[in-house]
């Protein structure tokens, strides 16, 4: 029976059943600062593409298998080609967008997992000059797929007015 609750123990610590805050877990990762570094410079580079409108180079961040998995607004987008036209309906008719990250944070949760999170404030300009503000939260999940770190889940809201 000892062997069994060691073992037992063993699985729990392993796949990250303890009650230890991921945080102290992630501490051991090999490297969690230089993927820290990386994963906050890409998770820029997204709010760069989209103050540029350059919706090829945005969507370049993100993973381009049917595993990306996107929520937003009340519905989820399991495929690539799903999320390609929800980005580009989203654009559409902008002239100019500022996208402003606040209260970023990224979590290196294994040496090919990381979590960007960060709260935001959109601004898109119409050809008439008229904008629309929107203020919310994003979470990007990156995923290193050989050298490469793609967001495969990602996540974000729109707070009641």
């Amino acid at each position: 029976m000892t062997k069994f609750l060691t073992v037992a123990w063993m699985l729990c610590v392993g796949l990250g059943f303890t009650s230890m805050p991921i945080s102290a877990q992630t501490t051991t990762v090999s490297g969690s600062r230089a993927i820290a570094d990386t994963i906050a410079k890409l998770f820029g580079g997204i709010a760069e593409a989209t103050n540029a409108l350059d919706l090829d180079r945005l969507l370049a961040f993100y993973d381009e298998s049917d595993a990306l998995t996107y929520v937003a607004q009340g519905r989820v987008v399991r495929t690539r080609r799903a999320f390609d036209s929800v980005v580009r309906a989203q654009f559409q008719g902008l002239t100019a967008a500022d996208l402003k990250w606040q209260d970023t944070f990224v979590d290196v949760l294994s040496d090919d997992v990381a979590v960007a999170t960060a709260t935001y404030e959109l601004t898109g300009t119409f050809p008439d000059g008229g904008t629309v503000r929107r203020t919310g939260t994003y979470m990007c999940i990156y995923v290193r797929d050989e050298d490469r770190w793609l967001v495969r889940y990602s996540a974000h809201s729109f707070p009641p007015r």
